[in-house]
């Protein structure tokens, strides 16, 4: 049955269809089959790839830096604490802390509302969607030591799709849900996430990131279940294959969320876990690119306008 607008007289596009569409793309996307959307969206970018490369390529490197490079492609994750500009992390941490001490201002103005056990603290942020590229939340995600790490792992300049502040509270009476289940990410396929602990995760009642390394995870990898429970997983993997990230305020680890199945935000009461996360995908995106997350903002190098797309 066709509709059709009673002012134009014209046929209404069936969304129905549209979202099936949509929907049977994101599942053919997320298993190994999407890497064939992947390649031929590269193949409509000739010398695309290069430049990014060559980008890439002029960013310093350190002995460090590669050797983390290598343990995030061989495990999927890796501990950059040591490696990341300590005052970048200061800076992240002070803006963190003003934005808690609004808390209760703030909760009432997020735009992520679906996830009842976090706030997503950074929206009054936004102009038009887009963080200014000065913002100290971007900068930390646009170092040197971050973007040689997974450029390097990617073979390939990253693209910084978004930054985020979370503050998981304890929802003692609620289902788990979402990202409380283990999952894995399909932002791209290729994803990494850069997160800094903004309060101490000192054990689970403070809701570690907790995750599963990639060799173990690989089972998942075409599963096209989005979130499974803690019994659909170790029936495959075993509880034994599970690492969680118990660290204080301020350490940062990268994970490679699209090969390591992973989960967090189980909160206990009286406990809270503040967290920043920067998410990177490889160019092309295989999704159509979203509105721009990223506004200019004082001086930018060539590969800063590359990695945001600016």
């Amino acid at each position: 049955m066709t509709t059709v607008n009673a002012t134009t007289n014209r046929p209404i596009p069936n969304k129905r269809k549209i979202s099936q569409f949509r929907r049977l793309l994101w599942h053919f996307n997320r298993t190994d089959l999407g890497w064939v959307t992947k390649a031929a969206l590269s193949s409509l970018q000739p010398g695309a790839r290069a430049k990014r490369i060559g980008l890439l390529e002029q960013l310093p490197s350190k002995p460090e830096w590669s050797a983390a490079s290598r343990k995030l492609d061989e495990d999927g994750y890796v501990d950059v604490s040591s490696l990341m500009e300590r005052s970048l992390a200061e800076a992240v941490a002070a803006v963190s802390e003003s934005k808690v001490s609004r808390l209760n201002e703030l909760s009432g103005k997020q735009q992520l509302g679906h996830k009842s056990f976090w706030v997503s603290l950074l929206d009054e942020d936004l102009v038009n969607g887009a963080f200014a590229t000065d913002h100290p939340f971007v900068r930390y995600a646009l170092q040197p030591a971050a973007l040689r790490i997974i450029g390097d792992f990617m073979h390939d300049l990253p693209q910084l799709s978004d930054v985020l502040l979370t503050l998981s509270q304890p929802t003692p009476n609620q289902t788990l849900s979402y990202s409380q289940l283990w999952h894995l990410d399909h932002d791209d396929k290729r994803v990494c996430k850069l997160f800094i602990y903004l309060t101490d995760v000192r054990d689970t009642a403070d809701g570690p990131f907790t995750f599963i390394p990639a060799g173990p995870s690989k089972p998942f990898r075409n599963t096209l279940k989005s979130h499974m429970s803690d019994q659909q997983v170790f029936a495959k993997t075993g509880p034994d294959a599970v690492k969680e990230i118990v660290a204080p305020r301020l350490s940062s680890f990268i994970v490679n969320t699209a090969r390591c199945l992973h989960m967090g935000s189980r909160i206990q009461s009286d406990h809270n876990r503040l967290l920043y996360t920067a998410t990177y995908i490889q160019q092309p995106r295989i999704y159509p690119e979203p509105a721009p997350r990223f506004r200019a903002a004082g001086s930018l190098t060539d590969i800063d306008r590359a990695v945001m797309r600016l």
